[in-house]
Order: C-alpha cells, then sequence, then structure tokens
C-alpha cells in the first residue's frame, strides 16, 4: 500500500510537471529536440544529449608594426552526434571587416580588407587552396566545406588552415589595435561553428550586434611576439620561465599564491628588460581545457598586477587574477583587488558558484566584452563605474562561457544575468550611491509596451536595431531574474539556480531548459511568471485604487493594469515626516489576480501614500500617489 501511494504521488507529480511545460509555446523545431530524448520536459539533459567538440593546437606571430596575424592551426573535430555530417562549417569572425559583408556596425574605410586569407587547408591527409577547391565556399563570415567522405557518427576528423588576418585599429567591435603595440586579439582563428540537437549547424552571418556560440574544446596555443612584449591570454601560461627575466619570473611565482596583488611590471620596470632577450622573438604557450573559445593580449608597455583567490572553500582550489593596464588609467591600479572581491563574491556570495577557471585577466583595452578568462575593459572616470563594468564582464564566465548558452540566438540568457549579478556585490565594494538600478528601471518603463519592445523568447539573431537589442539582451532580462528572485526569495531562487547551473554547465542549454529546471528543481509552477516576462508583449504598471483608513490601520488596493508581474513597495507618509515602506514581494501575483488589498498599522497621522520605487518599473506613475486632502 505504501509502495501503491509513492507511485502514484510520483505520477501526479510527473504529470503536473509535464502539464506546466505544454502551458509553454515550444516551436516546433525545439520541440523535436524534447521528442528526440536529447532534453527533458523536467529541465534536465536527456538519456539521448549530445555535443561535439574539437581539439586546437595553434601556433601565431604577430607583427604588432603591421597589425598582421600570421597563423597556423591544426583541429580534430569530434562529431558525437547520431548524425552523418556531409559537410563542415566554420566561422571567420573577422571578415566583419571584409569590403561587402553585411554588418549592422559602421566601419572606417581604414579598417577594410580582403577579409582572412587562408592559404592552405588541410583535410586528413589532403592538403589545397580554397581559391581552387570546389568543395570550399566561403560567404563573409562564413565558411563551408562540403567532405567527399562524409563524418560518421561518433567519429573525428583532422583538419589544418595556414592563415593570416590584419587587426582593425579604428572601428574596434570588442577587441582591435588600441596603439601601436597594444591590441586585444579575438575571434581570429577558423574556428568550427556549433552544430547541435536543436538546430543543427549555427550558419548565422555574424554581423555585429549579436554575440557567439561556440563549442567546448581544448586550446593549445604558441603565441610569437618581439622580445619586449608581455601576452595574457586564455589558459594557463605554460613556460613562463622561458619567457620571463629571472626578476619579472619571481614575482609572477609570488603571484600565484599571494593573497595581496604583487606588482610584476612596474612603471619603473617599462625601460628595463622584462623578458627573455636571448631570440628576436618570444612563443607564449597557454593551454586552456574544456573552454568555448580562446583570445589573447598583448602590449610592450603596460603594467600588470596578479592576485590569487581560492574559489572553492571545498577544494580550496585558487584563481590567478591580473590586471594588464596603461599607466595613465588611473582607476586601473586598483583593478586586480576590485577583480579579486568580485570573484570572491561571485563564488561565495551570491550567485555563490565557485569560479569556475583557475585564471582571469582584466585587459585595459576599450569598452567592455568578455572571453573565456578575460575581458577588455576600457578606463572609466568614477570608480562605481569601474567596479560595475568588472564585475558585469567577470559576470559572464558563468553566462555564457561555463553554461554554454547560445548568444547569437538568446541573448538575454547571457547579457540578462551579467546584468543583475553585480548587484549584491556593488554596495559592499563600492558603497557610494548609484543610478544604474533606477536607470534600468527608467529605460524599461520609458519603451516598455510599445511598438519596438519584443518578447524575450524572440531568437536574437532576429531582432534589428540597437535600442531594441539592448532591450531584450540587457534590460528586461536583467529585470525578470532580479523580479524572480524576488517572487522566489533569494534561497528558493539559488535552490533552483544551482540546479540549472548543475545540470547544464559544459552543455548548450536553450530557455525552456532553463524555464523547466527551475520548475522541476522547486516543484512549483512558475508559468505565471514565464509567461508575461519572457513570451508575451507586455508592461509593468501598478496603481493606487483606493485608501481606506480605519481607526488605527489603513487599507490600501493595488490595481495590476500592467501584464507584467513586479514587487508592490507602499510607503506610509506621515505628518509629522516619518515614513514607513512595506515590500510585498513579485508572489503576490501569482494566483492571476489584478486587484489586491493590503492592510497596515497606522502609526500617526497619514497625509501620504506612495507605490513604487525607483528601482521598480512602472508605465505610468501619475496614478502611484494618494494624498488625503
Amino acid at each position: 500500500m505504501k509502495s501503491f501511494f509513492i507511485i502514484c504521488v510520483f505520477f501526479f507529480f510527473y504529470c503536473s510537471i509535464n502539464k506546466a511545460q505544454s502551458s509553454l509555446y515550444i516551436p516546433l523545431d525545439v520541440k523535436t529536440a524534447y521528442e528526440n530524448g536529447t532534453r527533458n520536459y523536467d529541465g534536465t539533459p536527456g538519456k539521448n544529449y549530445w555535443q561535439n567538440s574539437a581539439d586546437y593546437k595553434i601556433s601565431v606571430q604577430v607583427f604588432p608594426k603591421d597589425k598582421l596575424l600570421k597563423g597556423s592551426e591544426t583541429i580534430t573535430y569530434f562529431n558525437n552526434s547520431p548524425d552523418t555530417l556531409k559537410n563542415l562549417v566554420f566561422r571567420l569572425y573577422q571578415n566583419i571587416f571584409q569590403f561587402g559583408a553585411p554588418r549592422e556596425f559602421g566601419i572606417n574605410k581604414k579598417d577594410l580588407h580582403d577579409g582572412i586569407k587562408i592559404q592552405k587547408i588541410k583535410l586528413n591527409d589532403v592538403e589545397f587552396s580554397p581559391d581552387t577547391a570546389k568543395s570550399v565556399s566561403i560567404n563573409a563570415t562564413v565558411m563551408r566545406i562540403s567532405l567527399e567522405k562524409p563524418l560518421l557518427p561518433k567519429s573525428s576528423i583532422d583538419l589544418g588552415f595556414d592563415w593570416e588576418v590584419t587587426l582593425p585599429s579604428i572601428s574596434n567591435i570588442r577587441m582591435g589595435v588600441y596603439d601601436s603595440t597594444t591590441a586585444m586579439v579575438a575571434y581570429w582563428y577558423p574556428q568550427v561553428s556549433v552544430y547541435d540537437d536543436v538546430h543543427g549547424w549555427d550558419n548565422d552571418q555574424y554581423t555585429g550586434s549579436q554575440e557567439f556560440y561556440n563549442d567546448f574544446n581544448n586550446y593549445d596555443v604558441t603565441i610569437e611576439v618581439p622580445n619586449t612584449f608581455s601576452v595574457w591570454a586564455t589558459g594557463v601560461l605554460q613556460n613562463a620561465a622561458d619567457v620571463l627575466s629571472q626578476k619579472t619570473l619571481e614575482r609572477y611565482q609570488k603571484a600565484e599564491s599571494s593573497e595581496q596583488v604583487v606588482n610584476i611590471i612596474r612603471k619603473d620596470d617599462l625601460n628595463s628588460i622584462n623578458f627573455n632577450q636571448s631570440s628576436p622573438t618570444n612563443g607564449w604557450n597557454y593551454s586552456a581545457k574544456n573552454v568555448t573559445d580562446f583570445a589573447f593580449s598583448y602590449s610592450d608597455h603596460y603594467l600588470w598586477d596578479a592576485v590569487t583567490a581560492v574559489v572553492d572553500s571545498a577544494t580550496m582550489r585558487k584563481t590567478m587574477i591580473s590586471a594588464a593596464y596603461n599607466q595613465k588609467s588611473d582607476d586601473f591600479y586598483e583593478v586586480a583587488d576590485i577583480a579579486k572581491k568580485i570573484i570572491q563574491s561571485y563564488s561565495f556570495s551570491f550567485p555563490a558558484i565557485p569560479f569556475p577557471y583557475p585564471r582571469m585577466t582584466v585587459f585595459n583595452g576599450q569598452g567592455g566584452m568578455e572571453f573565456p578568462m578575460m575581458v577588455n575593459d576600457g578606463s572609466s572616470k568614477q570608480r562605481s563605474g569601474t567596479v560595475y563594468l568588472t564585475a558585469h564582464e567577470i559576470g559572464h564566465t558563468y553566462f555564457p562561457f561555463f553554461m554554454g548558452t547560445n548568444e547569437r540566438r538568446y541573448a538575454f540568457m547571457d547579457e540578462g544575468w551579467a546584468t543583475i549579478l553585480p548587484d549584491d556585490l556593488m554596495p559592499v565594494i563600492e558603497p557610494s550611491p548609484s543610478d544604474r538600478p533606477k536607470n534600468l528601471a527608467e529605460s524599461f518603463s520609458r519603451i516598455a509596451g510599445k511598438e519596438d519592445e519584443l518578447p524575450l523568447i524572440i531568437p536574437s539573431s532576429d531582432i534589428r536595431g540597437n535600442g531594441t537589442y539592448r532591450m531584450a539582451a540587457y534590460t528586461r532580462p536583467g529585470l525578470a531574474y532580479k523580479f524572480l528572485r524576488d517572487a522566489l526569495g533569494n534561497e528558493t531562487f539559488l535552490k533552483g539556480l544551482h540546479e540549472y547551473v548543475s545540470r547544464w554547465h559544459g552543455k548548450h542549454p536553450i530557455p525552456y531548459d532553463f524555464y523547466f529546471s527551475f520548475n522541476s528543481a522547486l516543484n512549483q509552477e512558475l508559468s505565471w511568471y514565464w509567461k508575461p516576462w519572457f513570451f508575451e508583449f507586455g508592461f509593468p504598471d501598478l496603481s493606487i485604487k483606493s485608501v481606506f483608513v480605519k481607526k488605527k490601520n489603513v487599507k490600501v488596493e493595488i490595481k495590476r493594469i500592467g501584464t507584467m508581474p513586479i514587487p508592490v513597495s507602499i510607503q506610509l507618509i506621515y505628518a509629522d515626516g516619518n515614513t514607513k515602506v512595506f515590500h510585498e514581494s513579485t508572489n503576490v501575483w501569482k494566483d492571476g489576480k489584478t486587484l489586491k488589498e493590503f492592510n497596515y498599522p497606522l502609526e500617526g497621522e497619514l497625509i501620504k501614500v506612495v507605490l513604487g520605487t525607483d528601482e521598480i518599473p512602472d508605465v505610468d506613475k501619475s496614478n502611484n500617489i494618494f494624498e488625503f486632502k
């Protein structure tokens, strides 16, 4: 009888979960993955889940004066899918600077070129030129190679490329040359595109707005530079003793275990010998395992600070954190320490997930952009800007790198998280007042519900217009995650997040894996929240319907005019100048009702009731104040 009862409970739970999943619209191509058993409706990877990968071995020569890279690479690509692949697709991202390439960014004509020059392709033991081979088709940033012998399931193929490319120095989209001897180099090598269980080959053009989607690969990369240059890169430096001077090496080795910042290259070192001078060039060898991309930077006049932090109390695993920067960037002298505090906060406080990689370098380039184990940040005039930018870009370590999400199609699974991950640490590391939460809510209030504001589930690659894209990638999802946390409470929210991350890190989750994982992990049907925030057109709008005072209590009726559930903040203002603020979580709208009544004790003569805060979006605040006459 007891066994029968357990079976019944399991059956009803299973039915309720699958009913919850079916209430969300699922496109037919996405639904196929669930029907094929690669993904489950409870948010777990299916028994048939697979993903492909590659091993890269790359050697590249850097010619700083000419802004030129000459590279040679070998790739072993593993087809772990059940499909026979008749062709392979490759990314040539730097062809965004090619004459005539489609793009959404303006390019200075001085940065335009004929594209990546591929001199040689090797397929297993056969070598050929892409200029003469009929099997090779290059269309801007996408290269396709037809295979004479198809790549069978559960097999691999060996590939090779010799190529060269000129780096941009004016139109620096996320990377480029910043002065005659300094650059951040990214999206620089021929790279196998992703072939996945949902959409097959990812063969959309890279046009500048949408970012990237990569498999988890292994890299062994040697970067040859003049012997006066430093190189920082994805992965762990394998030959520090070969490229650094004895003095610099000793400082580097000290930083590998020091919890205090070590100045590896200082101002007074810039005119001294910091590197091996036995030959005109040094080859810096970096190794990175199970990462989604490889980037590097170089300079002959940057300062270098480094520090180490414990990121996992269970294993005492450590991460070495570097800052590489121009001596004129006053804010960067503190960045290594700031980055250490950020990584510790992420590891132990929120999201309370141990930082997954052994290295992180904050490079002082331009703008703000993330790469595995590296970020490219410009300088900020205010410390709060430095802290937030550093935290935002390092936050991408979790999304999209640790989680392997598709930034090109689901930018909100990437930028939305990086938007809110710094929320808890900002007041601790930078206690000065910040307008960022207010600005986030205000910017969404200005566009929410209007024609150009789109549901998050629309693929990012289909969105045009920078303002619309930023709302869909950053603002709306950032608020959606923030208010989901408010609805669930921090402990429950982290339980759902940790389960989702545990299931999908190192894989390729799609939005439905996130929704379903939260539902099943928390045993809650959250479609009341998923639908308005992620699937539907709509807007946030609350109003005060009525206020009644009776004896020592006040009753406030709040009407939800908009479709999006948001927190309710009610401020009672008294004649003596005192105020009392009450917060009702987003969860109050779970039942679908649009009118809520809240009762509070009075503490004097009430003169005004104010609904909302600067951090809660509301498209119409004209009905958010009730004054007693």
